[in-house]
């Protein structure tokens, strides 16, 4: 129900019509849903509320799971590092190690450019220096490097997002 989630679920909805789709959100801002004609779960099978740290939820059976849950942006981060660190980091993870345990197959985190630092130039590639400087980008570099430790068949895909639009010459 966040930025990102309608639109993730929204394409695999079109793009995988007969999977059975679950979401998972605190509904910290459903309030903002006031007057909405379409609900942002409206693709879903079945909407979870719950906070993300404490939600228990068997993974069994599940082939998937997308990981978007995430304190997003750095005057938050930095004003609430304690908390960034445990979302955005250590309760991924733990997510991960669950779907993991629990036989399933993919496990996507939804990671962030900001990992890279302020840089100039070309867009950024994996193997181009890191340099996070908010906790918000020390927490998701964090992630994808403990998520890459987890010992499983499970294939983990961290995705960069960018955050600032950037034109082709």
């Amino acid at each position: 129900m966040g930025y990102v989630g309608p639109e993730v679920a929204r394409y695999l909805r079109v793009s995988r019509p007969d999977a059975t789709l679950h979401g998972l959100d605190n509904a910290y801002f459903g309030h903002c849903l006031t007057g909405v004609s379409i609900l942002p779960e409206r693709n879903l099978d079945k909407q979870f509320y719950g906070d993300v740290r404490t939600f228990a939820l068997e993974m069994r059976g599940y082939d998937a799971v997308v990981q978007l849950a995430a304190i997003s942006n750095d005057p938050m981060g930095n004003q609430f590092e304690a908390v960034t660190m445990d979302i955005n980091q250590d309760t991924t993870v733990s997510i991960a190690q669950a779907a993991a345990a629990a036989g399933v197959k993919n496990f996507v985190f939804a990671s962030s450019c900001s990992v890279y630092g302020i840089a100039e130039g070309l867009p950024r590639k994996e193997t181009d220096l890191l340099n996070p400087i908010t906790a918000y980008a020390k927490s998701k570099i964090g992630a994808e490097r403990q998520l890459f430790e987890i010992d499983t068949d499970m294939v983990v895909t961290s995705l960069r997002f960018a955050t600032w639009p950037f034109r082709m010459r």
